[in-house]
C-alpha cells in the first residue's frame, strides 16, 4: 500500500463552492444604493400620500391594496434587482425593512381611538417581519440568479 500525499485532501472538479458561493456577495456602500433607496421611499412613503389625498376611498385602497399586494410586490422587484445587480448583502434588506416599518406605523394604522393603538402596533409589527422576509427573500434570488448570469 503506498501512501500519497494527497490521499485525504479532497480533489477540485468542477469548482469550490467554498470559496465564491452559490450567492454571490456584494459589498454595501450608499452610491450603489442609492436609486434602490429612493425607489424603496418613493413606494413606502410617496406612494401612500397620493393614495391619501382621495380622502376615505383612497385610505380604504391604502390599507387594501397597497398594504397586502402593491408593497411586498414592489419590494420583492426592488430587491431582487438589487440583488441581481450588486449581489446579495446583509445591509440593504435591513435597510428596506426599516423603510418599510416606518412607512406601515405612519401611513397604515389609525390611531385616532384607543383601541387601535392595540391593532396598530401589531400589525406593524407583523408587516415588518413580513416585509421583512420578502426582502431577505428577494435579494437572496437575485444573488443567487447573479451567480448563473455571471
Amino acid at each position: 500500500m503506498s501512501k500519497s500525499k494527497n490521499k485525504y485532501k479532497p480533489q477540485k472538479r468542477y469548482g469550490s463552492l467554498k470559496n465564491e458561493g452559490m450567492i454571490i456577495r456584494g459589498e454595501f456602500s450608499m452610491d450603489t444604493a442609492k436609486w434602490y433607496v429612493v425607489g424603496l421611499l418613493v413606494i413606502f412613503h410617496i406612494l401612500p400620500l397620493v393614495f391619501l389625498a382621495f380622502g376615505d376611498m383612497g385610505k380604504q385602497l391604502l390599507s387594501t391594496v397597497c398594504m397586502t399586494f402593491l408593497n411586498p410586490i414592489c419590494i420583492f422587484v426592488i430587491m431582487f434587482l438589487y440583488g441581481m445587480r450588486i449581489g446579495f448583502n446583509f445591509k440593504m434588506p435591513i435597510l428596506s425593512t426599516i423603510i418599510s416599518a416606518a412607512s406601515i406605523a405612519m401611513y397604515y394604522t389609525d390611531v385616532s381611538q384607543d383601541a387601535y393603538v392595540y391593532y396598530a402596533v401589531i400589525s406593524t409589527l407583523v408587516m415588518f417581519f413580513v416585509y421583512g422576509i420578502f426582502s431577505y427573500g428577494s435579494a437572496i434570488i437575485g444573488g443567487f440568479i447573479k451567480h448563473f448570469l455571471v
